[in-house]
């Protein structure tokens, strides 16, 4: 007769060991393509700027189109690259922003691995505690620019890195010591001087914590050298912010000319449903289904971090930190709406829509970790331990297959993609006034795009593509040759 009790124990931990080596593999995969990551107009223009202009270029930029020190620097650190190589390194760039957002997890672990781990069955759960995370940053809606582009990734994937950062310090009650309000502190910064949606998430949450000091200090509970670990980054958010809306905002082309644009109330106003709109679903399509899935999906996700976190052994964080982090997220991701609206006149860009998507991601993953101060005091921990490893390995199921046919697309297509942005690069080193731009195939993951073939040149009204491809090789004449799959 078999013993169900002695094969329990393994089998639990060998589908939470299973769905580990899953996640890891998917973000393996997603992280395996970023050498397919493409150039955009923004590419040719900025690094040609810098190229010719130096930090003159820079420091124009910088003060009258984007205040955003870290991310700026990034990529002025790329075009000094790029302009040395005579190459384009996106897949060195890409991988390189790519890493901070996967050693998120790391640093924290390192923190912890002394002191609150008591097992390596923690160590497991744990892990699946924040790989979860990460792979749903990827998954369930189109990663394309905010991976893939190098403009996009240094801005916004670096707020996202950055962000994550800081929910993995509060959740783990790493600020309660030196170290962690130093690394939390820095990835405030980080993300303060990455973008305006980092900017504006700093601003919430760093007023928020120091309105919640305040209040301590009334009673005698908080120590005033703890304040400066919020009020640094508050400040250079709030500097940030106020260059952007000094130089940019006002400057901003209206991508729809609808009535939002430029006034704050109907911004406002439009901002709720969108913003409602796509908490709901994964995709950009709005029908019964994908609400379904799309609730289906976070629903799990959720259950999959509470009971991972309470596998894990974890002392379960302060309910204020994570209450403050959870408001500056929503706030966020409902200003980033606005923000589209009132700028652009709706919706636009393909990049904050992703960021959007994964700041929703971990407002679940907060509310997740919220949620354990909620539960008895005695709990059977392999109960616990088969709750993560199911709902963990039920969020893969939803997640993951509709991934695979994209990531399969991609990978067959990979040689064609390098060779065809090799060859343009050659034609436009060559010597002559004329070159021929190779268009790759159209990605799936990694977002291709799709530029109009034809011959332009320097005198007729050419696409802005074209412009900038012929003033960054300084060409007078290019060539834009479509993809022609090959006959298998």
């Amino acid at each position: 007769m078999i013993d169900f009790h002695s094969i329990e124990k393994p089998a639990r931990r060998l589908l939470a060991l299973l769905s580990l080596v899953i996640l890891l593999a998917v973000i393996a995969l997603h992280f395996g393509l970023v050498d397919l990551g493409q150039w955009a107009l923004d590419e040719f223009s900025v690094i040609a700027l810098y190229r010719d202009y130096g930090w003159t270029g820079f420091v124009h930029r910088l003060i009258g189109w984007s205040p955003r020190p870290i991310s700026e620097l990034l990529i002025w650190c790329y075009a000094y690259l790029v302009n040395w190589t005579h190459k384009p390194l996106i897949g060195l760039f890409l991988g390189s922003v790519w890493l901070t957002l996967i050693s998120a997890p790391l640093i924290s672990f390192l923190q912890i691995r002394k002191t609150s781990l008591k097992n390596s069955q923690g160590s497991l759960f744990l892990s699946l505690f924040a790989f979860t995370t990460i792979a749903l940053f990827l998954l369930g809606h189109s990663p394309g620019q905010l991976f893939y582009w190098p403009m996009g990734a240094a801005a916004y994937l670096t707020t996202l890195s950055a962000t994550t950062l800081c929910f993995l310090q509060l959740a783990f009650s790493l600020t309660e010591n030196f170290l962690g309000r130093v690394i939390t502190s820095f990835s405030l910064i980080i993300a303060a001087g990455s973008s305006e949606t980092g900017a504006f998430f700093v601003i919430v949450f760093s007023c928020l914590s120091l309105a919640q000091m305040a209040v301590h200090a009334i009673r005698d509970t908080c120590r005033r050298q703890k304040v400066l670990w919020f009020l640094i980054p508050s400040l250079v958010g709030i500097g940030v912010f106020l260059l952007l809306l000094q130089n940019r905002v006002q400057n901003q082309d209206p991508l729809f000319r609808n009535p939002e644009y430029h006034h704050l109330l109907l911004s406002l106003k439009a901002a709720v449903g969108q913003t409602f709109k796509e908490c709901l679903v994964t995709g950009q399509r709005l029908s019964t289904r994908s609400i379904l899935l799309g609730l289906l999906l976070k629903g799990c996700f959720l259950l999959a971090l509470r009971y991972c976190w309470l596998s894990s052994g974890m002392k379960v964080p302060r309910r204020q930190p994570m209450v403050v982090l959870a408001i500056a997220l929503a706030a966020t991701i409902y200003f980033s709406v606005a923000a589209c609206y009132y700028g652009f006149g709706g919706p636009s860009n393909d990049r904050h829509h992703e960021l959007r998507q994964c700041l929703i991601i971990l407002f679940i993953a907060t509310a997740a970790t919220l949620s354990c101060s909620f539960h008895r005091t005695v709990c059977n921990l392999s109960k616990l331990e088969w709750l993560a490893a199911a709902f963990v390995f039920v969020t893969i199921v939803l997640a993951v297959p509709p991934r695979i046919s994209a990531l399969k697309h991609d990978y067959e297509n990979y040689p064609v993609c390098i060779e065809s942005r090799r060859r343009s690069w050659n034609s436009g080193l060559l010597n002559g006034d004329a070159m021929i731009w190779f268009s790759p195939p159209q990605g799936r993951v990694a977002n291709t795009y799709i530029n109009r073939p034809g011959t332009y040149n320097v005198k007729s009204k050419s696409p802005d593509f074209a412009v900038t491809v012929m003033q960054f090789f300084k060409k007078k004449s290019l060539e834009i040759r479509p993809y022609i799959a090959s006959a298998k």
